[in-house]
C-alpha cells in the first residue's frame, strides 16, 4: 500500500489524504453510539437488577421488623393465644401488598433470602403453635429466645449485607457511566488530535517529497559536471520525477562509458600484482619511477632506520643491476625478522627493449619457521625414545639399590641412621625414580591422578629436600597462598615446584630471596614464583619453555617443557611474566572449578 501510494501523483495523493481525514472524522459517529449502548447496558442492568432487589430487600425489612416487634410483645405481656394469628396475618398483608405492588417473582440473586424467611415462617407456624397448644409458657419462651430470635437476627444481618451489596453495586453502576462517557469523551479528544497531527505530517511529507528530489538532483548535477562521470541519480517513485532523472543517468552513464576504456586495463594489472602474495618493485630508467605493490609496500613501509646495517644486503641487490634469481635474505622489521627469497630480472618493453629492472621477493618465513618445528619435533622424537630406553634400564640397577638401602635402613641403628643421613638418601632414591618417571613424559604423558589438597602443603613437603640439597641456606624462600583446596595430582605438582624452585635457586649467585604467593579470582587460583636473580637472557625468553634449551652447563633443557606439559594436563597455564636483571617472575594459573 505504501508502495503504490508513493507512485502515484501528487493530485492523487493530496486526494487520497483529504479522504482518509474523512473517514477519521466520521469513526467518531461509531464511538459516540459505542458509548451509548454501553450506558444504555449500565442501564438495564439497574433497571433488572438492582431495583427489584432492593424493593424485595426493603419489603422483607419491614416485613421482619414487624414480625420481630409482635414476637418481643409477646415476651414481655405474655399474649400466648394469639400470637400465631397476628405473625400469620402480617404475613399474608405483606405477601399480598407484595404480589400487588410487584407481580414478577424475586431476582434469584436474592432467592436465598425468601426461603431464609418462609423458614423463619414455618417455626413459628408448626413449633411454637405446637408448644401453645399444650400452654407450655417456659418452653415457648425458651424456644423463641434461644432459636426463633437469633434466627431472626440472621435473617435481618443477611438482609442489611445483601442491601449494602446491592447499594454498592449501583455506585459501581453510576461509576461506569461516569467512565464511560470520560474515556469516549478522551478518546474523542485524542482522536482529533491525532486527525490534526495526521494533517500537518501529510501535508509535510507531500511538500518534502516534491522539494527533496529536486534538491539532490541539483546537487548530483553539479558533482557530474565538476567531472563525477558515472554517478547516476536514484530513479524516484514519485512519477513525474522518472523521466527526468532517467534522463539525467543516461547523460552521466555516457560519459564514465568514454573513459573507462582507457583505465581499464591499468587497473587489472594493478588488481593483478597487489593480489599476489609476491613482493615486486618495478624501476623505470627511462622515466625513473619506481612503483610497489601491496605486498612489497606493507613490508617495506615498516622498515626501520636502526635495521638499516642489518637489512644492508636486501638494499644492495634492490639498489644494483645484477640479474639474480632465488637468493635468500634476511630482512629485519620493527616486530620480527623475516626471511626473503630474492630475484630481480630485466624490465623490456613491447619491442623487447630493456627499460628497466624487476626485483620481486617472497616471504618464506613461515616456511622456516615449520621447517625448524618439524626438525625440533624429530630431534624432540628421537631424544624421548631414547630417554624412555634410558629410563627403563635406569630403573632395573636403580630397584636393586633402593631394595638395599631399604634393608639397611632397616638393620641400622637410629644412631647410625641419622650419622648416614638415610632419610636423606631414601628420599633422594624416591626422587630419582619420580625424575625417571618424569621424562617419560616425554614420549607418553601420563594422566594426573587428582586429588584434593592444599598447594602450600605440596611445597611444604619439598622444601626440606631443596633447602639440604640445593639452597644450602643461600635463599631465604617464603610461601604465602591462600589455602584453597584444589584438585592437583601431587606427584606431579611436586615436580613443577621442584623444577621451577631449584632453577630459581641455582640462578641466585649469592645471597637471594625467592617469594612464592597466589592471588585468587571468580574462577582460577594464579601462583606467582618470583625470585631476584640476575634474569633470564633476552635470546631465551620467548623459547623458555621450549626442549633442550638451557643456560646452564649442566642442564638438560628438559625441565621447563615437563613443567609445561604437566600444567597442560591440570587445564592450567604457565607463563613468563617479567625477567630482567632485578629477578624473574613466572605464573601459573590453574582452574578452581575442579572439571577436569
Amino acid at each position: 500500500m505504501i508502495h503504490f501510494f508513493k507512485k502515484i501523483s501528487f493530485r492523487s495523493k493530496i486526494l487520497t489524504i483529504l479522504l482518509l481525514t474523512t473517514i477519521l472524522l466520521s469513526s467518531f459517529s461509531f464511538i459516540l453510539i459505542q458509548s451509548i449502548e454501553q450506558i444504555s447496558n449500565v442501564n438495564n442492568e439497574i433497571n433488572e437488577q438492582n431495583i427489584p432487589e432492593l424493593v424485595w430487600i426493603s419489603y422483607w425489612e419491614d416485613e421482619l421488623h414487624i414480625k420481630g416487634n409482635i414476637v418481643e410483645q409477646f415476651l414481655l405481656n405474655d399474649l400466648c393465644c394469639d400470637l400465631v394469628d397476628t405473625y400469620n396475618s402480617v404475613t399474608v398483608t405483606s405477601q399480598n401488598q407484595l404480589l400487588s405492588e410487584h407481580t414478577a417473582a424475586p431476582p434469584e440473586s436474592i432467592e436465598y433470602l425468601k426461603t431464609e424467611i418462609q423458614l423463619l415462617d414455618f417455626k413459628m407456624k408448626n413449633y411454637v403453635q405446637g408448644l401453645i397448644s399444650f400452654g407450655d409458657h417456659v418452653a415457648i419462651r425458651n424456644y423463641i429466645e434461644r432459636q426463633f430470635l437469633p434466627h431472626h437476627r440472621e435473617i435481618s444481618n443477611k438482609l442489611q449485607q445483601a442491601k449494602e451489596n446491592v447499594l454498592i453495586s449501583l455506585t459501581d453502576h453510576s461509576n461506569n457511566v461516569s467512565t464511560i462517557i470520560n474515556q469516549s469523551l478522551y478518546l474523542l479528544l485524542f482522536l482529533t488530535i491525532g486527525t490534526v497531527i495526521i494533517s500537518f505530517v501529510s501535508a509535510y511529507r507531500l511538500s518534502g517529497s516534491l522539494t527533496k528530489p529536486l534538491e539532490k538532483m541539483v546537487q548530483k548535477v553539479d558533482r557530474i559536471a565538476n567531472g563525477e562521470y558515472g554517478l547516476t541519480i536514484q530513479s524516484s517513485e514519485q512519477v513525474e520525477f522518472q523521466k527526468l532523472t532517467g534522463s539525467i543517468n543516461q547523460m552521466s552513464t555516457k560519459l564514465k562509458d568514454s573513459f573507462h576504456k582507457i583505465i581499464m586495463d591499468k587497473i587489472f594489472r594493478e588488481q593483478i600484482l597487489n593480489s599476489l602474495p609476491v613482493g615486486i618493485i618495478t624501476a623505470d630508467e627511462e622515466t625513473k619511477n619506481v612503483t610497489y605493490n601491496y605486498a612489497a609496500n606493507h613490508l617495506l613501509k615498516e622498515d626501520n632506520p636502526e635495521y638499516e646495517t642489518q637489512n644492508r644486503m636486501f638494499w644492495d641487490i634492490l639498489h644494483s643491476k645484477k640479474i639474480i634469481k632465488n637468493v635468500k635474505v634476511p630482512y629485519y622489521s620493527r616486530d620480527t625478522e623475516h626471511a626473503l627469497l630474492v630475484s630481480q630480472s630485466e624490465l623490456r618493453d613491447q619491442h623487447a627493449k630493456v627499460i628497466g629492472r624487476i626485483f620481486y621477493f617472497v616471504d618464506i618465513t613461515e616456511t622456516e619457521e615449520l621447517e625448524k618445528r618439524m626438525h625440533q619435533s624429530e630431534k624432540l622424537a628421537l631424544i624421548g625414545e631414547l630417554a624412555a630406553g634410558a629410563a627403563h634400564e635406569i630403573r632395573n640397577p636403580l630397584a636393586v639399590i633402593d631394595g638395599f638401602m631399604s634393608l639397611m635402613n632397616q638393620s641400622l641403628s637410629e644412631t647410625d641412621t641419622k650419622k648416614f643421613h638415610m632419610p636423606l638418601l631414601m628420599k633422594e632414591l624416591e626422587r630419582i625414580n619420580s625424575i625417571i618417571e618424569e621424562l617419560l613424559l616425554l614420549t607418553k604423558p601420563s594422566a594426573p591422578v587428582f586429588n584434593k589438597t592444599i598447594l602450600e602443603d605440596v611445597i611444604n613437603e619439598i622444601l626440606p629436600l631443596i633447602m639440604q640439597s640445593v639452597a644450602n641456606g643461600k635463599v631465604d624462600i617464603q610461601v604465602n597462598l591462600e589455602p584453597i583446596p584444589l584438585q592437583l595430582d601431587i606427584k606431579q605438582m611436586k615436580q613443577v615446584f621442584h623444577n621451577l624452585i631449584r632453577n630459581s635457586i641455582e640462578a641466585i649467585p649469592k645471597k637471594g630471596k625467592l617469594s612464592i604467593y597466589s592471588k585468587k579470582s571468580e574462577d582460577q587460583y594464579q601462583i606467582f614464583i618470583e625470585d631476584n636473580g640476575p634474569g633470564i637472557p633476552e635470546d631465551l625468553q620467548d623459547v623458555v619453555f621450549d626442549p633442550f634449551l638451557t643456560s646452564k652447563e649442566n642442564g638438560t633443557g628438559l625441565g621447563l617443557t615437563i613443567v609445561q606439559r604437566i600444567i597442560d594436563n591440570h587445564k592450567g597455564k604457565i607463563k613468563l611474566l617479567s625477567s630482567s636483571e632485578k629477578g624473574t617472575v613466572f605464573s601459573i594459573t590453574l582452574p578452581l572449578n575442579g572439571d577436569k
